[in-house]
């Protein structure tokens, strides 16, 4: 035989060997890169930058995911901007094959309270979360993001009614971020999706957690929330959504002379958004929460705001305006403008 045509065969037998070596071990993701530019102006006289238009680089992320089998799905999310980069999220869940419809999640995740904390913000119509949820939520404006396990069952229900009860065993960190010693915590949510008529649908959803807050004394700190979303669709691909949630947390601080104290606190906010085919959208936003530290006092805000997608769907602009009302204060003008990009199928917003 000719040394050629020899060759020739070992390398045609080599290039069809390589898939079937890559389906035996290699798991090749989706990549997806989000990025954003923010500019603002605001007449707060606490802030350092009062009266002056400011620019930054907002946060960046790295999503890759991909199945690792016909049951598993895993998830990384690197975040960060110009202070640096870390693990936003890093978790595999087990979406099929277990039995009565159980699923199961493990790893670091922002964890499943309420509508708002587990959507990334840049997947919101509005371009900061309410400063009620920032208040009340553990971690503040970074969500409720904790290294846990999540069990999860689907209900068996009637018609087109889809309910679903899920529990999770987290760190507890956020709870108690000051303290290096760990101490466990616990939320359960029930969530339901109904169906209205043939052109829209509602979810609605109830969760609860408790984490240590105060390490010395062994103290328990509570959270629980209610939550609804609503959305109708119309002709041409347009939408109208309306988004409602609930909050009440019980919080302990500890002072050098009277040691141990609880804290009660509430707040909730109402957002709209009129989706104009798929491309345009404009809406609107009130919140309000007991102040923390001061609980007698409460806070306010009301916002507009509107944003414009590209054809492509990769890029995104924004526009905001927010009057806050603190209580017993002025109130604060703030404008916002966001440009969201993105390369990848993990787009910039939730079309």
């Amino acid at each position: 035989m000719h040394p050629f045509r020899m060759k020739a065969g070992a390398f045609r037998a080599a290039v069809l060997a390589i898939p079937l070596t890559c389906a035996a071990g290699v798991v090749n993701p989706d990549i997806s890169a989000i990025g954003q530019v923010r500019a603002g102006m605001t007449d707060d006289r606490v802030s350092p930058d009062d009266g002056e238009p400011t620019l930054s680089l907002g946060e960046t992320e790295l999503v890759l995911d991909a199945y690792l089998n016909p049951f598993l799905k895993g998830s990384f999310t690197l975040s960060g901007g110009e202070e640096g980069v870390g693990v936003e999220e890093a978790y595999a869940a087990w979406v099929k094959g277990l039995p009565w419809g159980l699923g199961l999640k493990a790893g670091k995740y922002r964890m499943g309270f309420g509508k708002l904390n587990p959507v990334h913000p840049h997947a919101n119509p509005f371009i900061d979360p309410p400063r009620a949820w920032i208040s009340l939520m553990p971690g503040g404006e970074e969500g409720f993001n904790e290294t846990a396990v999540q069990a999860s069952v689907l209900l068996p229900t009637p018609g087109d009614w889809a309910s679903t009860l899920s529990a999770d065993v987290f760190q507890g960190a956020q709870f108690h971020p000051d303290e290096a010693r760990t101490r466990l915590g616990w939320l359960g949510r029930w969530s339901n999706s109904f169906l209205l008529g043939e052109s829209g649908a509602l979810e609605t959803g109830i969760s609860g957690a408790t984490g240590v807050d105060n390490v010395a004394e062994d103290l328990r700190g509570y959270l629980a929330g209610a939550d609804f979303k609503a959305k109708l669709y119309l002709e041409g691909g347009s939408q109208f959504t309306m988004q409602g949630e609930g909050m009440f947390r019980r919080s302990h601080s500890v002072d050098s002379v009277s040691g141990a104290s609880g804290e009660d606190r509430m707040g909730f906010y109402g957002a709209a958004d009129y989706r104009y085919h798929v491309h345009c959208n404009i809406g609107g936003m009130y919140d309000q929460f007991e102040r923390a530290g001061e609980p007698s006092r409460t806070d306010r805000s009301v916002r507009a705001f509107t944003g414009y997608t590209m054809l492509e769907e990769s890029t995104l602009l924004r526009l905001a305006y927010e009057y806050f009302m603190p209580d017993g204060e002025a109130g604060v003008n703030t404008f916002s403008a966001q440009l969201l990009f993105t390369m990848g199928p993990h787009k910039a917003h939730q079309f």
